[in-house]
């Protein structure tokens, strides 16, 4: 199992960001915005404090927006940071392996060859005693 690892405390405004975010990211938002600016039609009250209104609130949403954007695109950067470290641990072990199967390896046919060696030289030696006792 993987371990697990605290998340760190949001402060305050992290908190809020995400919220305002959340909310203006969604459906709510829409139908919130829909009805505010029906009723403030209906109702005949003065547009240019609308439109002063609406210019203010766009620009709060989208510093509100990039900055969940920023904190949203730090953690994916810890998080790839975290994976690239993890890999490269990964590929570490990987090559001791290839190392220790390689001398393993150099050893196995080092043996073979001590053998066939061995194997020749008692083959000679039965062919040589074979033929003296013919």
């Amino acid at each position: 199992m993987a371990e697990e690892k605290e998340q760190p405390q949001k402060t305050l405004t992290e908190k809020m960001t995400v919220v305002v975010a959340r909310f203006f990211g969604s459906w709510w938002a829409v139908v919130f915005h829909t009805f505010w600016f029906a009723i403030w039609l209906i109702f005949s009250f003065n547009l240019e404090v609308l439109t002063l209104w609406v210019s203010l609130e766009a620009i709060f949403i989208g510093i509100f927006l990039l900055m969940a954007s920023n904190k949203s695109e730090i953690e994916r950067d810890l998080k790839e940071a975290e994976e690239q470290l993890r890999q490269r641990k990964m590929i570490g072990v990987d090559i001791s392996m290839d190392r220790k199967q390689t001398s393993e390896m150099q050893e196995v046919k080092n043996t073979l060859a001590r053998l066939e060696k061995q194997i020749a030289h008692l083959t000679k030696m039965f062919a040589d005693n074979a033929d003296q006792g013919l």
